[in-house]
């Protein structure tokens, strides 16, 4: 049993085979991360990708895989990863676009896509500096 699944098996508490955000919050807290419980619910949205609002096994696991492959270890950092797709550093526009929609930035597609070419997405991509500036300022808004 790998640590991902032993940490999953531990805190799904319920045994329901998913993970509610404050089981995510508990495990994630335990590790020595200090993510507090609004930033666990962002990254529950970033990485619930059936939309359930919990994270099943698969999804956990790519967060902590995530977590585990990162040296600045902060929300900003973890969605900027999850984001990053083709893991090539940098965020292009259809990967903008797919980390704001599972953020349910209440933002038009057309508006979302001309910011995300204002912050270069459609030419070198989005840096890693310039996304967790941008998460920064709209975490206010989620």
């Amino acid at each position: 049993m790998d640590f991902a699944e032993q940490m999953f098996n531990k805190y799904d508490q319920d045994k329901s085979g998913s993970l509610q955000i404050k089981e995510v919050y508990d495990c994630l807290q335990s590790l020595g991360t200090k993510f507090s419980l609004k930033d666990i619910q962002i990254m529950v949205q970033a990485f619930d990708d059936n939309n359930n609002g919990v994270l099943d096994y698969n999804e956990f696991e790519q967060l902590v895989y995530i977590l585990q492959n990162i040296n600045n270890i902060s929300m900003e950092t973890v969605l900027f990863y999850k984001a990053d797709s083709d893991r090539n550093g940098v965020i292009d526009v259809k990967e903008f676009m797919n980390i704001m929609k599972s953020l349910k930035v209440a933002m038009p597609d057309q508006k979302l896509k001309s910011y995300a070419i204002q912050m270069g997405a459609d030419k070198d991509g989005i840096t890693f500096g310039n996304f967790t500036n941008l998460i920064t300022k709209i975490k206010v808004l989620m």
